[in-house]
Formats: structure tokens, C-alpha cells, sequence
């Protein structure tokens, strides 16, 4: 999906209110964020978009059909929003500490599916940790465990 401009954004038209949406805020919140590290490195490979349905399915205990409409619908979301606070807000205002780590844990899942770090996919998660209100060493146990379960090993740092 290729990326927008800020112009772009704004001179098209805005995003659904999220009451219309079929899928709880904070649900589609996470999602975006996953879309969001699926696709900051310009494209979101194959790996990347299974293990994004594979993790909002075992989350939300949901059919395959519905999970694959949330991303879909988080994808639009994502797409249509200027920046991810909505979404880190969102996730932030309706869970807990740990909640929140283990949101940024699923990140770094989606960062590390496709077998390369990016320097932007890096950035973002430093960021969204930031975003989150995670302590740093709250991230780094985030990133930990998700590298410990990436097939393969993961990807290097």
C-alpha cells in the first residue's frame, strides 16, 4: 500500500466516524497499529500480513472472515488517519501497562515476520514504546520476547 502525503491526506475525504465502524475502537486500534509496522517499510510482504491475522485472530477469538474484514477495515483507518495517535491513544486510554507492552510485543511479531529490520520499522517502534507511555525497559522486554518468537530467530537488531 503506497504511502500518502500529508496534502494528500487532508485534501481527501475523512475518515468514518469510528461509532459507524463494526469493530470496537480498541480493537481496531491494535490492528492499525500492526498495519501501521506491517507497512512502514513501503509494502507489507505476505509474512508480515498472515502473522497480522494470525495475532487479531487469537486476540479476539474471531472467525477468519471477520478477522480478515478488521484489518481491512483497519487498513482504511490507518490509511485515512494523519498519524498513529489516535490509535496509540486509543490503546493507551483503554488498557493497562502490561496490555500496552504486549500490543508493542505484537508490533515487533509484524516488524520481525519478514526477516529484516528496517531502519524506519526501528524508529516506529521507538516511538509508538514512547507513544504507549512504556518505560524503556518495558520496550526492550517487548522486543525481547518478540524476537524470541519470531521463526528463524528473528531478525538482527
Amino acid at each position: 500500500m503506497p504511502k500518502k502525503s500529508l496534502l494528500e491526506k487532508l485534501r481527501g475525504a475523512p475518515a468514518a466516524a469510528p461509532s459507524s465502524l463494526p469493530y470496537p475502537a480498541i480493537d481496531l486500534a491494535v490492528a492499525a497499529l500492526l498495519v501501521e509496522a506491517a507497512q512502514v517499510d513501503g509494502a507489507i510482504p505476505r509474512a508480515e500480513r498472515e502473522l497480522m491475522h494470525g495475532l487479531m485472530r487469537e486476540r479476539l477469538r474471531l472467525p477468519e472472515e471477520e478477522t480478515a474484514l478488521l484489518l481491512r477495515i483497519a487498513e482504511g483507518e490507518f490509511a485515512a488517519a494523519l498519524d498513529d495517535w489516535v490509535f496509540t491513544q486509543t490503546v493507551r486510554e483503554h488498557y493497562a501497562t502490561e496490555e500496552r507492552q504486549r500490543v508493542l510485543e505484537m508490533m515487533w511479531r509484524v516488524v520481525y515476520a519478514d526477516g529484516r529490520l528496517a531502519r524506519l520499522e526501528d524508529a516506529l517502534m521507538g516511538r509508538v514504546a514512547e507513544a504507549l507511555g512504556l518505560a524503556p525497559e518495558q520496550a526492550a522486554e517487548a522486543r525481547t520476547l518478540a524476537y524470541a518468537r519470531a521463526d528463524g530467530g528473528g531478525k538482527g537488531a
